[in-house]
Formats: C-alpha cells, structure tokens, sequence
C-alpha cells in the first residue's frame, strides 16, 4: 500500500511540475525584443490616434526598420497604411498575453493593440477616436 501512495504522489508532483513549468512559459512567452517593438508600436498608435504625424514619425524611428515607412511618411494617409502593416505583426505577438487589447474597427476593417481598454481608434484618428470593439 505504501509503495502505492509513494508511486501515485510522484505522479502527482510530476503533473504538478509540468502545469507550473507550461504556464510559466506561456506567461514569458514574449522576448525582449518583442516586447520593446509593442512598447514603439504603443507609442506610434498614441500619435496616429491623436492626429500628430510628426510625433508618430518621431516615434517611428524606436521601431528602426519596422518604422522605416512611417518615419518618412508625408501624410496621416501614408502613416496609417504603413502602421497596418505594423499592426499585422502586433496582433499575432499580443495575441493571448495579458495587458494587451486587440481591437476592430468595424467601420474601416482595421485591426490594431493597445494597452487599455478606452478605443483610442490609430485608423480614423480623433474623427474616429472611439470607433472599435476589443475583440479580445
């Protein structure tokens, strides 16, 4: 009987072991670098939502190569197509991990992150400020 119970609580903590060890690793799951391109992606969705190219632009430049078309757009129109593409690679790293909010505009079909609850629309800017759902 005891080499009964001894061999059911090694099962036990082994089981134990491998929940903790799986949900620790879904909770890291984001590298450092991920995490610094959504800290820039936040920074240019907060200019883009605010109608300010220049800040944007300026914020563009934290993403390097991924601002690359932001940071030398000539108009809201330009920055905003450039920032979908951004948004793209937002929504699949933000995807599940907790303190992100994947929202949808319904009006104009886009898809973006952000770190609150309040829309803050990037597509349709302070016209559209609180146009979205959280899809998440």
């Amino acid at each position: 009987m005891k080499k009964s119970t001894d061999h059911f609580r090694t099962i036990l903590l082994a089981a134990i072991a491998t929940i903790v060890i799986a949900l620790s690793s879904q909770a890291a799951s984001l590298s450092d670098t991920d995490t610094k391109f959504l800290a820039g992606y936040q920074k240019v969705h907060a200019a883009l939502a605010a109608d300010d190219l220049s800040r944007a632009k300026t914020a563009a430049k934290d993403l390097a190569e991924d601002g690359a078309d932001i940071a030398k757009a000539a108009s809201l129109k330009d920055a905003r197509a450039a920032f979908e593409k951004l948004s793209r690679r937002a929504v699949a790293l933000a995807a599940g991990e907790s303190g992100y909010y994947i929202v949808h505009c319904p009006m104009l079909k886009k898809d973006w992150v952000q770190t609150t609850e309040k829309i803050a629309n990037p597509y349709g800017g302070k016209e559209m400020a609180s146009c979205g759902e959280i899809k998440k």
